[in-house]
């Protein structure tokens, strides 16, 4: 049977529907630029929801909340409805993923934004002064015609396939920080965890970062731990029920989330090593002893992959010093935290790092090429400064500012390229000052020069 084919076109088409690419869709629809998101998945959220990775870490300057409009008011409205909490020692937002999904969508939906779900990408193509992207889904091709194309993916798919010039892990060999299969667990006792002297946020939710180090220790003397981790890097109790504890806590190195192979692999490894995640919990962590395996991840979490060739790169020296781009359109104060590629080891730079750093425009764009924009963590970058801004709160600003633009550039009848940071940034402002809150340039100072590759 010949497949169906459907032909849609827009302003704007956003292909990934993680915390990146709903910031860049509901930026663009809410400027009056017509967006269409397309998903492979049948929900938003990204690492968020489908790899069950609830914890936005969201670090702060001096108290001041770096995240753009779009991260706040979705905080808010999650918070309203019971389903999220700040942690100040983490420095994370922690949210149900059901309800992320569901706010997301309406969200869009209610701004007028076009939802195209079961959709994966397949090709790129440039025709004229438009993109044409085609998506494949069950019985049916998808092709989309756009102005302006934002790819949202992590992976840098729609760049890769357009002809963007990309680079992928850390610069000597190629090789990606580990995936991670998110793990939830369900029986946790919040009473024995308190009475074993841990902390329990407001009073009722069990949170712990970089712990159990010498439980960890012990289990793999015993032959109870074989996964290529020291700590646990962290775990939290769920917003709407504290006896649903989630967990960060597996490590699958040397595969690559661009290859359909090593994903497979991933996914059992992942899962292989849930269960011995879940044995760990019952013997050594107090609260644990009647728990069981609730949820793995719907799919792998991953931290890293392709990245574009932009007009400018970000780097670990700009990260470290706190360099603030006259062009910066996003700040993050998320340190650089890479988990190596190939053992146990962690290079976490809290220490020796500046609080706050700027993200600037012209990482978001690719070399080169017109009307196509990157957010999120397949900016332009560095293995090492990827290492920091990948973090979810920093993304979806990543992606407010690549929507923001799409909207200026159809109002102005210009191309992406042609507007400034400074501009972007500025409309930016305009957005959290109208929602009650303090912008960019009146807490910050912009400045630095940019070393721009053409």
């Amino acid at each position: 049977m010949q497949a169906t084919l459907h032909s849609l076109e827009t302003s704007c088409l956003v292909i990934g529907g993680g915390p990146a690419g709903y910031g860049a869709a509901l930026a663009a629809q809410r400027g009056g630029c017509p967006t269409i998101l397309a998903e492979r998945h049948g929900y938003l959220g990204g690492m968020g929801t489908a790899a069950g990775l609830s914890c936005y870490l969201n670090h702060k300057h001096e108290k001041h909340d770096l995240s753009g409009a779009i991260y706040r008011e979705f905080v808010q409205l999650q918070h309203e409805r019971g389903m999220h909490y700040y942690d100040a020692q983490s420095q994370a937002d922690f949210f149900e993923p059901e309800s992320c999904k569901r706010t997301m969508e309406l969200l869009l939906i209610e701004a007028g934004g076009t939802l195209l779900y079961h959709s994966l990408l397949a090709e790129v193509v440039r025709e004229g002064d438009s993109w044409v992207a085609t998506f494949v889904s069950k019985g049916a091709c998808t092709r989309v015609r756009c102005k302006v194309l934002i790819d949202t993916s992590g992976d840098g798919d729609a760049c890769a396939l357009a002809g963007v010039k990309m680079t992928h892990g850390r610069r000597s060999d190629g090789l990606t920080q580990p995936m991670s299969m998110v793990v939830q667990l369900g029986g946790f006792d919040p009473s024995a965890w308190k009475a074993a002297g841990f902390r329990l946020v407001d009073g009722q939710y069990a949170t712990e970062g970089e712990s159990f180090a010498e439980q960890i220790t012990a289990a793999r003397a015993a032959g109870h731990w074989s996964i290529p981790r020291t700590d646990i890097a962290l775990f939290w109790a769920m917003p709407g029920d504290p006896t649903r504890i989630t967990i960060n806590g597996t490590r699958i190195n040397g595969l690559s989330a661009c290859n359909p192979l090593d994903t497979t692999r991933a996914e059992i490894e992942g899962r292989r090593q849930a269960a011995e995640l879940l044995d760990f919990f019952r013997r050594y962590v107090p609260g644990f002893s009647r728990a069981y395996l609730l949820q793995t991840g719907p799919q792998i979490g991953v931290r890293e992959s392709r990245r574009i060739v932009g007009r400018a790169v970000l780097d670990e020296v700009s990260v470290r010093e706190g360099v603030m781009p006259a062009s910066t359109v996003t700040l993050c104060a998320y340190p650089i935290d890479v988990h190596s590629p190939v053992d146990s080891s962690t290079q976490f730079e809290s220490a020796a790092a500046k609080s706050v750093y700027g993200i600037p425009w012209e990482s978001l764009l690719p070399q080169g090429i017109d009307g196509l924009i990157a957010a999120g963590r397949c900016i332009s970058a560095t293995h090492e400064a990827a290492g920091s801004f990948r973090v979810m709160p920093t993304c979806m600003t990543l992606g407010e500012a690549a929507g923001t633009a799409a909207a200026m550039a159809e109002q102005l009848g210009v191309l992406p390229a042609d507007l400034s940071g400074e501009s972007i940034r500025a409309a930016m402002d305009e957005r959290l000052v109208a929602m009650g809150w303090s912008g960019l340039n009146e807490s910050f100072s912009f400045s630095a020069p940019l070393s721009l590759t053409r």
